[in-house]
């Protein structure tokens, strides 16, 4: 996606979303207006997404059997929520490690802290 290219990483806009998702307790997201595009465009009762939101803010409070009421869909979403997460977190610190061969004294000692963490 062009926006993660040029001025938000991924890696920041999934931490964020990980944030809000902890932070906000799935009840607060209850109250919200429905904002769901795909029910005011089409006129549905639900759409396959609906409740998605909800539903991710219960599974990272650890509540998952209210995660699965709201959105059957967080058995998939949230693994691969954490999967990104990680994966793009390996790729910067990797990053961050080659650069800390060649670099400054913080990049080594990020390098370092990297290979004790393998």
């Amino acid at each position: 996606m062009a926006i993660f290219s040029q001025r938000l990483s991924r890696v920041a806009a999934l931490l964020l979303a990980l944030a809000v998702f902890c932070l906000l307790p799935p009840e607060s997201l209850a109250r919200g207006p429905n904002v769901c595009l795909w029910r005011h465009l089409f006129h549905l009762a639900a759409c396959p997404a609906c409740g998605s939101t909800r539903a991710l803010a219960a599974f990272f409070h650890g509540r998952f059997a209210a995660a699965l009421t709201f959105n059957r869909n967080v058995v998939v979403t949230a693994p691969a929520l954490l999967v990104l997460l990680s994966q793009d977190l390996v790729c910067l610190l990797r990053r961050i490690s080659l650069a800390g061969r060649a670099g400054s004294a913080a990049s080594q000692g990020l390098a370092r802290w990297w290979r004790c963490l393998r």
